[in-house]
């Protein structure tokens, strides 16, 4: 008899997985190219130095260790959106009808589960895109959400793929009855996805919104999962999220709502200070007048509260302009050592890779993403498999991922590291295709 009744394991993570792998393996050489957090030359996780200036503050003066509310302290969530969505943003979706309301969540993690567990119920279609950060299906096993429909993120070009989007919601569509209140849930993480980098285009997104236009029949539920926003070219950029307004306009759906996933794990270096918000936004008064008590219900229920040395931390860095411009500061600086990475990265891999691999430059982000040719891939569909077993084998532990993607996190890896990943590819990727 099966005792427990849901899905969700760590070990189907494959990042979480491989990390498992990782530390149960002694070998003095291993090496390890998995976790997406910024790194210095030494190793060491960097944090901007307002971050401790802050903690030390509250610590001098004694930790308030009351309860916090469940949806956030009184203003740190609309601090958040500000910081994430602009000021300028926000004010033009008000004045076109579009209202929002937002709750404190720990992290981006969190406030993309809140948006499921909130606005979705069992056997409502989620569109996630191909490849795609795993935490989904976690969260989606987590909560008993298992209608997961992949479609592919880009081309054979390495363009957005409209086409394969509308294949999948075709597909949600038919799924559902007629007359059915159930919504099609889309959840895009951009700008710079985890693992391709990759920024949809306004263009691309008003193709999108138009697609989703046709469906006037359906709800919606759009989930933006904006953790990499602040480490594209420009690091920050208020304007970055201005398409929301537009997107509304162009899909002229009566039943639209979008959730903002945002999270300071990233952008502030509190990766393990969990905070973050969902930000509702919707041009039904009804839905975000009730955001706050349902959503906040929902965290009640699952968290009891959140940390409140954490969110006070932030809430004390996004009231100081001074101390917000440090982290500003600080997202340039990890910007402009992660392109100096990448292009180190880029110029050792250009003369050496494989033909069978083919590179998919990124707009931004953390990472850097390999992908194995299309006609290889069919050649070779257990090609993921038999690369994996051959890292692991020899104690590298490189994320390989929907049997087609190995994906490098060129923000923690200096360069002597960047010389042997980028060697173990190459040696472990034609040695793998020579047995095919």
């Amino acid at each position: 008899m099966v005792f427990f009744e849901t899905k969700a394991k760590i070990s189907l993570d494959p990042i979480v997985g491989l990390l498992q792998k990782a530390a149960e393996d002694k070998h003095p050489n291993k090496l390890q190219a998995i976790v997406g957090s910024a790194m210095d030359d030494a190793g060491k996780l960097i944090v901007p130095d307002v971050l401790n200036q802050v903690a030390l503050e509250l610590v001098q003066k004694g930790l308030n260790m009351e309860y916090a509310p469940s949806g956030g302290l009184k203003d740190l969530a609309p601090l958040i959106t500000e910081e994430f969505v602009g000021k300028d943003n926000l004010q033009k979706l008000y004045s076109e009808n579009i209202r929002r309301a937002e709750v404190v969540t720990g992290g981006g993690t969190n406030a993309i589960s809140v948006a499921l567990m909130t606005c979705t119920k069992s056997g409502d279609p989620i569109l996630v895109q191909r490849p795609h950060w795993a935490g989904y299906d976690s969260v989606a096993s987590g909560i008993g959400r298992t209608n997961l429909i992949n479609f592919e993120f880009v081309d054979d070009q390495l363009n957005f793929d409209l086409e394969s989007l509308g294949v999948a919601l075709n597909f949600a569509d038919k799924s559902l009855p007629a007359d059915s209140t159930s919504k099609i849930t889309l959840i895009l993480n951009t700008p710079f996805d985890n693992p391709l980098g990759k920024e949809l285009s306004h263009g691309d997104l008003m193709k999108l919104a138009e697609l989703l236009g046709t469906y006037s029949h359906r709800q919606f539920l759009v989930i933006l999962d904006i953790a990499y926003i602040d480490f594209g070219p420009s690091a920050k950029d208020y304007n970055k999220l201005s398409f929301i307004s537009d997107f509304f306009k162009k899909a002229n759906l009566p039943h639209l709502s979008i959730v903002v996933a945002s999270t300071l794990s990233k952008s502030f270096a509190m990766y393990g200070a969990r905070v973050g918000a969902a930000t509702l936004f919707s041009p039904e008064y009804e839905n975000v007048s009730e955001w706050k008590d349902v959503a906040g219900g929902t965290l009640r229920g699952t968290l009891s509260n959140l940390s409140r040395t954490s969110q006070e931390i932030a809430l004390k860095i996004l009231q100081d302009p001074a101390k917000l411009s440090m982290i500003h500061e600080f997202q340039r600086n990890t910007v402009a050592m992660i392109n100096r990475r990448r292009e180190y990265f880029l110029n050792k891999v250009s003369t050496v890779l494989p033909e069978e691999l083919e590179i998919v430059n990124p707009d931004g982000g953390f990472f850097l993403s390999f992908r194995l040719r299309k006609e290889i891939f069919a050649r070779f569909p257990k090609f993921a498999d038999r690369l994996s077993e051959s890292f692991i084998s020899n104690n590298i532990y490189i994320p390989v991922l929907c049997d087609q993607f190995i994906r490098v996190p060129v923000c923690g890896l200096r360069e002597e590291l960047l010389d042997l990943v980028a060697e173990k590819i190459t040696q472990h990727t034609r040695s793998v295709l020579a047995c095919a």
